[in-house]
C-alpha cells in the first residue's frame, strides 16, 4: 500500500470515527442554535422605530418624501417611523452634510439621490423606499392628464426613475463595503477557526496518546502517516463544521434580512478562501506537534499557549495592517509564513499589494508548511510513545532513529 493510500485511509478514518461521535454532532448543532438566536431573535423582537435621516437639495423633493413616508411606515407597522429631513441649500453644503454622517443621502431636484459610499450587500431601505416612491409620483403624475401611454405606465413601474451617484466614484462605492467586510471580518473568522479547530487537532492527537491507541497504530503505520491522516481528517471536519456555521449564518441574514450583505468581489473572496486553507495548515500542524509531547489531556492547553500566542499576534498585527495596508510593517509581514495569514487577504481587499509580492507569500507559506510537516513527523514520533511524563521538544526531536 502506498504512502498515499495510507494517509487516505487514515484520513478517512478520522473523519467517519470523528464525524459521528456525540461531542462533534453536540457542537456542530449547538453552533447553529446560537447563530440562530444571534440572528433571528433581535428580528423576531423588533428593532424600535425606524427612522429615515435624509437630505434634500432643490425642488420637487416634497411629494416623494410624502409618498416615501407612507411606505415606510407601512413596512415599519407597530414599530413606528419617522422621516428627518434635512434641507441643503447648495451641493456642497449637502456633500458636507454626507461627510459628516447628518444623512444617510440626499434627494436632489426630486431626480438624483446623491450618497457617500456603497449602500452594502443588500442595499439600503431608506434608498429602496425613495425610488419606489419616486416612481409613484412619476407614474400620478403620467396618469393625471388624460390617457396614458401603456408603454409610459409599464416603465415607471419596472425600474427605479432616480440616477445615484456616489461622493467617491460608483466604481469604488460598488465594492468599498464588500471589500471593508472581507477585510473586518475575514481575519476575525480565521482568527476564530485557528483557535478553535486548531485546538481540535491538538486534543485529538493527546487523547490518542493517553489512550493508549497510538501504540497499535504505529505498529502498522509510520508516524508520519498518522500525523498527516489526523490533521487532514480533524482539519477537514473542523472546516466543514466552520463552514456550516458561516454559510447558515450567511442564509439566516438574507431571509430576514436583518443585515445588508454585499456581492463579495471574487478577487477578496479567493484570497480570503486560499489564505484560510494555508493558516489553517499552518497552525494544525504545529498543534498536532505539541499534542504528541504530552500524556495526559490536562498539559494539552499549557503546551498550546507559545502557539496561542503567537496567533494573537498576527491578529494584533492585522488590526494594524488594517489601518496602514501598504505599510511597512504590511510589507514586512506579508512574508512572515505565521503572520501572513492574516496580513495577506486585508492587504488584497484594499488593493494594497502587489503581484509579486502576493506569489512571494504564498511560495514561503506552501514551503513553510512543508517544512514544518518534516518536523512536526519527527517530533511526533519521539513523543508518542513517550506516556510517562510530558516530553520536551528536543527530547522528542532527536529520540527519533530512522522511523
Amino acid at each position: 500500500m502506498s504512502s498515499f493510500d495510507i494517509v487516505k485511509l487514515i484520513t478517512v478514518r478520522e473523519l467517519i470515527e470523528r464525524g459521528r461521535t456525540k461531542a462533534y454532532l453536540l457542537s456542530a448543532g449547538l453552533t447553529l442554535v446560537i447563530v440562530t438566536g444571534i440572528v433571528v431573535v433581535p428580528t423576531l423582537l423588533g428593532g424600535g422605530e425606524t427612522v429615515y435621516e435624509l437630505g434634500s437639495l432643490g425642488e420637487g423633493n416634497q411629494a416623494i418624501f410624502e409618498v416615501t413616508e407612507t411606505i415606510a411606515a407601512e413596512n415599519a407597522g407597530e414599530d413606528g417611523f419617522s422621516l428627518e429631513v434635512t434641507e441643503y441649500r447648495s451641493r456642497d453644503e449637502a456633500v458636507a452634510g454626507l461627510e459628516a454622517g447628518e444623512v444617510e443621502f440626499v434627494l436632489i431636484d426630486g431626480s438624483e439621490v446623491l450618497r457617500e459610499g456603497s449602500t452594502g450587500f443588500g442595499g439600503s431601505d431608506a434608498q429602496d423606499d425613495v425610488q419606489r416612491a419616486a416612481a409613484i409620483v412619476e407614474l400620478e403624475g403620467d396618469l393625471a392628464g388624460s390617457s396614458a401611454d401603456p408603454a409610459t405606465v409599464a416603465g415607471a413601474l419596472s425600474g427605479q426613475p432616480l440616477p445615484v451617484s456616489s461622493l467617491i466614484g460608483e466604481s469604488n462605492a460598488d465594492e468599498e463595503a464588500a471589500r471593508s467586510l472581507i477585510a473586518y471580518v475575514g481575519m476575525f473568522l480565521l482568527y476564530m477557526a485557528i483557535l478553535l479547530y486548531g485546538n481540535w487537532t491538538l486534543q485529538g492527537i493527546a487523547e490518542e496518546k493517553a489512550s493508549r491507541i497510538v501504540e497499535v497504530l504505529l505498529a502498522a503505520v509510520k508516524p508520519w502517516h498518522l500525523l498527516t491522516g489526523k490533521v487532514l481528517g480533524i482539519g477537514l471536519l473542523g472546516l466543514a463544521q466552520f463552514a456550516l456555521t458561516v454559510g447558515w449564518g450567511l442564509l439566516l441574514l438574507r431571509v430576514t434580512d436583518s443585515l445588508p450583505l454585499p456581492a463579495i468581489p471574487v478577487d477578496s473572496a479567493v484570497a480570503l478562501l486560499v489564505w484560510f486553507v494555508l493558516g489553517y495548515a499552518v497552525y494544525s500542524v504545529l498543534y498536532a506537534m505539541v499534542g504528541s509531547l504530552v500524556s495526559r489531556m490536562e498539559d494539552a492547553q499549557s503546551v498550546s499557549f507559545p502557539i496561542t500566542m503567537v496567533v494573537i499576534v498576527g491578529f494584533i498585527v492585522s488590526l494594524n495592517v488594517l489601518d496602514s495596508p501598504s505599510g511597512l510593517v504590511a510589507q514586512i509581514t506579508t512574508f512572515v509564513p505565521f503572520i501572513s495569514p492574516f496580513v495577506v487577504p486585508v492587504r488584497v481587499a484594499f488593493s494594497e499589494i502587489t503581484a509579486i509580492e502576493y506569489a512571494g507569500s504564498i511560495l514561503v507559506t506552501l514551503l513553510t508548511v512543508g517544512l514544518l510537516i518534516r518536523l512536526a513527523a519527527r517530533v511526533y514520533a519521539g513523543g508518542l510513545l513517550s506516556f510517562s511524563n510530558r516530553v520536551s521538544f528536543k527530547k522528542a526531536f532527536s529520540t527519533v532513529e530512522g522511523r
